[in-house]
């Protein structure tokens, strides 16, 4: 009688396992949210690096302009003063990764003839490089 007790309980055994672990599967963790996209940078934000530039630099730096080409590139334009010079820094910024992608500095001192056209006594007339005069050129 033992034997047949012990029959019946192994086998109505694995049908209960099987039933207590039916449907009861563990939920996945919810995937996390995707980052936002990145801010552009504002009108602020450009004159302020270029201003932290332009003062590296070593000049005194008065804003001229600064415009948002395109939806991406930020143009900031500074006139530039050193002592005994003075010219143009333009800088061009990625609006989103906030790296400078170019820089077009041109501060000269005011006594400096920086176009190749001297003569060699500081006075403008002499053969120097200008468009047109090839024979001349170096």
């Amino acid at each position: 009688m033992r034997i047949v007790l012990l029959l019946g309980l192994l086998s109505l055994a694995p049908g209960c396992v099987l039933h207590t672990g039916r449907g009861h599967y563990p939920r996945p963790a919810p995937s996390p949210a995707p980052p936002p996209p990145p801010r552009a940078m504002s009108y602020d934000e450009a004159v302020s690096l270029g201003l932290g530039q332009c003062r590296s630099r070593g000049y005194r730096c008065e804003l001229k302009e600064a415009h948002l080409k395109g939806h991406d590139v930020w143009k900031v334009k500074f006139q530039a003063f050193a002592p005994g010079a003075r010219g143009h820094l333009h800088l061009d910024y990625d609006a989103y990764s906030r790296a400078l992608l170019k820089v077009d500095e041109k501060v000269k001192s005011k006594g400096d003839d920086w176009d190749d056209d001297d003569d060699g006594r500081g006075h403008g007339h002499g053969r120097g490089k200008k468009k047109g005069h090839a024979k001349w050129d170096d």
